[in-house]
């Protein structure tokens, strides 16, 4: 029989002030997507054009940047990512390295934050949380020569990091042997970072009141170099000899700094820094006057000005200078298209890798742009076009993120309106849920306890009663961990279902609480509707992130599409096996969590080939890697088939709060031609082996799937076998394997420990 439900004159009461709630917040919304334009930052082209990141705050209270990935030529966006920050704080300076971008931020949660932007898409954070310098940080980060460097005082020592090449490398100044006393004091010495001095120079004072000079960049060992000033030497004479010194370490040449000269009409001139006096003007192809000179890369500058002496009457032109070979790149095909006050702006950037033909620009209202010097194929973009693109999204137009991101905004009107739809959410909809999530809460409780057999002893009515039926107090006898046990269970029942004392029943029992819930076929029909799996197929992997190192391995939080959806999954990436981005795989989900079928060119198995099996955990081991509330954990299985016993090693991102103990009984799907093959082999010789070589072809499950060729004795075997990706096999790893010298097939046993 079905109920009807008729809305009182009261419920409508409650629903007028939401009716003109929503008019007015309707309005107000339009009114916010008319003016609601984001504004661009920064912008940095990738891929010689081809791609450009954007950087944009929803408005200047906001503690995150949008950052887009556009492809240039069809003005999409390509990706969307955020990135953390203080409201009050912008981006540090970027510097380009290995093809990527480093664009660094603020938040005093996260503290520095070296965000390596690649142009797959792919983000990585450099800093992971290590360089926590003061929260007035912009003065701590320098960009210099395509090099990024960091100087900052914790509360016990002071530090240098610089990131080259993609690479993070620090120094602690209170390091043994570095300095000859505690450092007290670190400050940039000043215009070192503008080309004053051939390499950069940090004074740091000391606690025995004396002065040392380090070198602002790091060796290709990740060393300082030092200098200390001398008793009575005078500071500047002191900075001098620091800049020489370490030109000569780092291998600058300090008498032929590439300056500009103040003398009109201010060509860029050399430099003798030794001496302390000018040299030639450089011999430009043709002439640059009023000339700005950009610090590039470790052998190359860019020299740009004007066609004339008098810059307004002439065009931008410039030229990429290699120091050490003295040969000139024209870089005029983007330069003529920027005004000559941009060369004069704070904002203005340059960047430039070494042994590439490709100059990027970024600053001012022209956004962005690059050339390439070999055919003088240019673009530039404005801060317009780019803003445009952006709107493009979904940030002025009537859409689920617009509205949302207005109702962050905040303001009396959303208040308002917030508060009544609770109410009427809560009086119209609460109560139809009330039903389906005491029946979740029921669920839980039979999935988080253990399953076990009981017989009732006792029973008896507590007088409450609920829609004419009993409530009953049950006690049911049990077996537990080899002890008898008893618990009270209370149930609402019906008659037309009898029970009487002695009937076996089926509990789920909380050890922790000593409490316990009736398992009813209902539940055993939704258990089992609930471990169904459901397949994902041809998910791609759109996003890699990097949590650290395991062993040899890293662990890495992959995120797959499919569909329009988006699955992550933690995994370890063993050495010489890598996760990329476009790749395709199939994803299986259980219970709400994805795991990955096949990855790359591994395929899935019938399930006619498979065997299902029971393995005892003999050894549990938790590494220290936790992933989304999933800890990673490495665990010895012991499989039993028949009179076969192969022990496993297979490490598996469980939740966090699991608790899987030794002895626990796990179930196992193996491939019988993989288990009769191991049962072959287990039977078998055993010994030591050396890896010849290895290739992988993608994953079974996380665990990628190897071809080793391993030499014993001077003969050669093939292992073909996924590998445990904590412990991983390179070449020369010594292996003991079980091997059959009649095929030349082998398996792994145990891994290499070093």
């Amino acid at each position: 029989m079905k109920k009807t439900r008729v809305l009182s004159l009261g419920n409508l009461v409650f629903m007028i002030p939401v009716i003109l709630l929503s008019f007015y917040l309707w309005k107000d919304y339009m009114r916010y997507i008319d003016v609601s334009t984001p504004a661009l930052e920064s912008g940095y082209m990738l891929e010689e054009g081809k791609k450009l990141i954007g950087f944009s705050k929803d408005d200047q209270f906001s503690e995150q940047y949008d950052v887009y990935l556009f492809d240039t030529n069809t003005e999409n966006t390509i990706s969307k990512t955020t990135v953390h920050t203080n409201f009050q704080d912008g981006l540090g300076p970027a510097t380009y390295q290995q093809d990527g971008i480093i664009v660094p931020t603020y938040d005093d949660s996260y503290g520095l934050q070296l965000n390596y932007f690649h142009p797959t898409g792919e983000v990585e954070e450099l800093a992971q949380g290590t360089i926590e310098i003061p929260s007035a940080w912009s003065q701590s980060v320098k960009s210099w020569r395509g090099r990024l460097i960091v100087a900052w005082e914790s509360p016990h020592s002071f530090f240098v990091a610089q990131v080259k090449d993609g690479k993070l490398d620090k120094v602690n100044l209170a390091e043994e042997g570095l300095l000859p006393a505690r450092p007290v004091r670190i400050d940039e010495v000043h215009g070192s970072f503008e080309n004053d001095q051939a390499v950069p120079v940090f004074s740091v004072s000391l606690k025995d009141d004396r002065t040392a000079f380090v070198s602002g960049i790091l060796d290709k060992n990740g060393n300082l170099s030092v200098l200390l000033q001398n008793k009575d030497e005078g500071t500047f004479a002191a900075q001098d000899r620091a800049g020489a010194h370490f030109a000569n370490n780092f291998g600058f040449n300090n008498a032929k700094l590439i300056r500009e000269n103040g003398n009109y009409p201010e060509p860029a001139s050399f430099y003798d820094a030794n001496e302390n006096r000018w040299g030639a003007a450089i011999p430009t192809p043709k002439p640059v006057y009023q000339a700005r000179v950009f610090l590039l890369n470790d052998e190359e500058v860019l020299i740009a000005g004007s066609t004339v002496e008098d810059e307004l009457k002439g065009t931008v032109i410039g030229f990429v200078f290699n120091e050490k070979s003295g040969e000139f790149q024209d870089a005029t095909g983007l330069l003529d298209q920027l005004p000559y006050e941009n060369l004069k702006k704070n904002e203005t950037e340059f960047y430039k890798q070494l042994d590439s033909d490709i100059l990027y620009y970024r600053g001012g209202d022209l956004a962005s742009g690059y050339v390439n010097m070999e055919n003088q194929e240019a673009k530039v973009l404005s801060s317009d076009q780019i803003e445009g693109w952006m709107l493009k999204e979904d940030e002025n137009k009537v859409s689920i993120q617009s509205f949302w991101n207005y109702l962050k905004q905040g303001g009396a009107i959303v208040i308002n309106w917030g508060i009544w739809v609770f109410l009427v959410l809560f009086l119209f909809i609460g109560l139809a849920f009330a039903p389906r999530m005491l029946a979740r809460s029921s669920m839980k409780k039979v999935r988080d306890g253990q399953h076990i057999k009981g017989k009732i002893i006792n029973m008896e009515e507590t007088g409450l009663y609920v829609n004419e039926r009993p409530q009953v107090r049950f006690i049911v006898q049990f077996e537990d961990e080899g002890q008898m046990k008893e618990v009270e269970i209370k149930q609402v029942i019906t008659y037309l279902n009898p029970i009487h004392i002695g009937d076996p029943v089926m509990i789920s029992y909380n050890r922790k609480k000593h409490k316990a819930v009736f398992i009813t076929e209902e539940d055993h029909k939704q258990m089992e509707q609930d471990a169904k799996p459901v397949y994902i197929n041809d998910a791609v992997l759109t996003r890699i992130e990097r949590y650290g190192n395991v062993n040899r391995g890293q662990a890495l939080l992959l995120r797959f599409t499919a569909e329009g959806r988006d699955y992550t999954i933690p995994v370890v990436q063993p050495f010489g096996f890598e996760y990329r981005t476009g790749e395709q795989a199939n994803l299986i989900l259980i219970q709400g969590m994805s795991r990955i079928l096949w990855y790359g060119n591994g395929r899935t198995v019938k399930a006619s080939d498979q065997l299902s099996l029971k393995g005892e955990v003999i050894h549990v081991q938790k590494m220290p890697i936790i992933i989304e509330h999933k800890q990673l954990m490495l665990m010895e299985v012991m499989i039993t088939s028949g009179a076969n016993r192969i022990l496993k090693v297979n490490s598996i991102f469980a939740p966090e709060k699991l608790s899987v103990n030794v002895g626990t009984v796990i179930p196992v799907n193996m491939e019988i031609d993989d288990l009769q093959k191991e049962a072959r082999l287990l039977r078998g010789k055993q010994g030591a082996a050396k890896v010849l070589s290895v290739h992988f072809d993608g994953t079974k499950g996380e665990r990628p799937l190897a071809n080793i060729i391993v030499e014993k004795e001077g003969v050669s075997y093939h292992i073909k076998q996924t590998i445990e990706p904590v412990f991983g096999v390179v070449v020369g790893d010594e292996l003991w394997i079980a091997y059959d010298e009649g095929t030349r097939e082998a398996i792994i046993i145990n891994y290499s420990i070093r």
